[in-house]
Order: structure tokens, then C-alpha cells, then sequence
């Protein structure tokens, strides 16, 4: 297990500094930069501000010092919000995301592993079958269209929470339940399709000759495997849960994580962008070697050697 580990800690540096890469050359195809939207500088000016930047240099060069300076965990200054580090942008911003993101998955789990459990035990049941449905009708609903629905009955007809404010515990409600409904669908279908399979497995059978209850059976022996599927989404899923969702800051106001990328990209912010891009994939790489510890965990089959 240790060997598997540094393994795959190993793999996720390189993995981080491909993405940057093609990240970087995306950037760099595109045409245009990060001041040429604004009023046309005169060329003394923009030639100081190529020197400045670096934009002077040949490709090489400039791929290099950015490299250079990423390996050692510095992103450099944004190009839009002078004076600051990019990795104090993320600081500040990086909490907003991660605590609607957590809550929201926190919320998701609870309401679809209680709705794909009981859809299971109770298969072609009327609970099945409604929950099923609602599931269904939660993924056909993006967040882009939830949200503005629950802004527009619980903030402007019912006066019950803020449509539209950061702070205190009534601001986390619409936006949590926005990010919760796609995800605790998601949840809910995969659980019920695990449990179902391992309901029907050999062991569950012989644990019920053994003469086991039925609740011990579902506790200590079904869920177990029925999360194997469930785990596997919670990696990635959480990974971006965390590091922000763009349409839900944008229609709560939230100055999360996702808001700040989209405005870099707008803004054409080099730094910033290649820097939040870069504590991304790390962030996702890590969350799926957790995931895949956790297999080992949940299914005594499973080995790594």
C-alpha cells in the first residue's frame, strides 16, 4: 500500500506540470493578450510592459521561467490585480468554494445514499420508482436553470433567504441546494444500481444462510460494497465541488474559487489562470488516490501492492 502510494504521488507532479503545459500553449495560441482589449498603449509603454512580463522573450524562455517558478510553488503576481500573488488570490478566495462545495456534497450524500439504499430494498416499489423519477428529473436540471428558480421563489416571492448575498447561515441555503440537487441524483442512482448487484452477490446469500439478520446484513456486509460506485464519483466530483462552481457563484455572488478563474480567463491573467488550473488537477489527482485507498478499505478483495 505505502509503495502504491508514493507511487501515485509521484506520477501527480508531472501530471500537474502536463496540464500547466497544455494549459500554456492554449494561452499562448490564442491571439491577443492581457492588455490589448484596453485603450491602445503607446509603444514605449507596451514594450515596457512586454519587458516586464517577460513577453519579450523568446517562447522557450518564457516556458522556462514559468516552469522554473511553478516547480517551486510560486505561481507569480497577477497581471490584473497588481500587487497580489496569485497564491494569495487563491488563499482568499479558495474558502467561499470549499464551504458551499462541502456542504452542498455533504447534503448530496445524505439525501441520495438514503434514497438509493431504501430504492433497492424496496425495488419496483412506488418509493422505487418516485425517487427513481426525481433522481431522473434532477439530473435534467442544470444548476444554471435551478438556480435562478429557487432565487426567484425563495428570495423574491417568499422573502425566506437572501437571492443574492455572502454572509451568515440564510446565504448558504439556495446555493448549497443548488449544487446538492444534480449531485444527490447522481448519488442516489448509483447507490441504488450498487446495492442492487450486491444484494444478489454470493456472500450476501451466504451471510442470510448463516442466519443473519437482515439488518446486519445491509450494515455490515451490503453498503460496503454497494458505495464501491459512489466512491468512485466522489473523487472528482468533490475535487470540483471544492475548488468552486462557476454558474452558482455567479448567480449567488459568490467570490468563490470558480468565479476568480472565469474572470482571469476573461481578463486574459496568465498567472492566475495557470495557477489556479495547476492547484486544480493536483486537487483532483489527490482526491482520486484517496478514492482509490478508500477501494481497499470498502472491499477486502481489493490489494495494492
Amino acid at each position: 500500500m505505502l509503495s502504491f502510494i508514493i507511487r501515485r504521488l509521484l506520477i501527480i507532479i508531472p501530471m500537474a506540470l502536463l496540464v500547466v503545459t497544455l494549459t500554456w500553449g492554449l494561452i499562448r495560441l490564442a491571439p491577443g493578450n492581457f492588455y490589448t482589449s484596453e485603450k491602445k498603449l503607446p509603444a514605449a509603454v507596451e514594450a515596457n510592459i512586454r519587458k516586464k512580463y517577460g513577453l519579450d522573450l523568446p517562447w522557450y524562455q518564457q516556458y522556462g521561467m514559468m516552469m522554473s517558478n511553478i516547480v517551486r510553488g510560486d505561481f507569480g503576481d497577477s497581471v490584473k490585480y497588481q500587487g497580489q500573488s496569485v497564491n494569495e488570490i487563491i488563499k482568499r478566495h479558495l474558502p467561499y468554494s470549499a464551504t458551499i462545495g462541502l456542504l452542498g456534497y455533504l447534503l448530496a450524500l445524505a439525501i441520495g445514499l438514503t434514497a438509493g439504499t431504501v430504492a433497492a430494498l424496496k425495488q419496483n416499489s412506488a418509493f422505487d420508482y418516485g425517487s427513481m423519477s426525481l433522481a431522473m428529473l434532477g439530473l435534467s436540471v442544470p444548476n444554471f436553470v435551478l438556480g435562478p428558480i429557487l432565487v426567484l421563489i425563495f428570495g423574491f416571492w417568499l422573502y425566506w433567504f437572501p437571492p443574492a448575498r455572502w454572509g451568515g447561515i440564510e446565504s448558504l441555503v439556495l446555493p448549497v441546494c443548488s449544487l446538492a440537487a444534480i449531485y444527490a441524483a447522481y448519488i442516489a442512482r448509483l447507490t441504488r444500481a450498487g446495492m442492487l448487484e450486491v444484494m444478489r452477490s454470493d456472500f450476501i446469500r451466504t451471510a442470510r444462510a448463516k442466519g443473519l439478520d437482515e439488518k446486519t446484513v445491509l450494515f455490515r456486509h451490503a453498503i460496503r460494497g454497494g458505495l464501491i460506485p459512489v466512491i468512485s464519483f466522489t473523487g472528482p466530483a468533490l475535487a470540483a465541488l471544492l475548488a468552486g462552481t462557476v454558474v452558482v457563484e455567479k448567480v449567488f455572488a459568490i467570490p468563490g474559487l470558480g468565479n476568480i478563474f472565469i474572470q482571469s480567463v476573461l481578463n486574459r491573467d496568465e498567472p492566475l489562470t495557470l495557477g489556479i488550473v495547476a492547484f486544480l488537477s493536483i486537487l483532483i489527482m489527490i482526491f482520486n488516490l484517496i478514492v482509490d485507498i478508500s477501494y481497499g478499505f470498502l472491499d477486502p478483495r481489493i490489494r495494492y501492492e
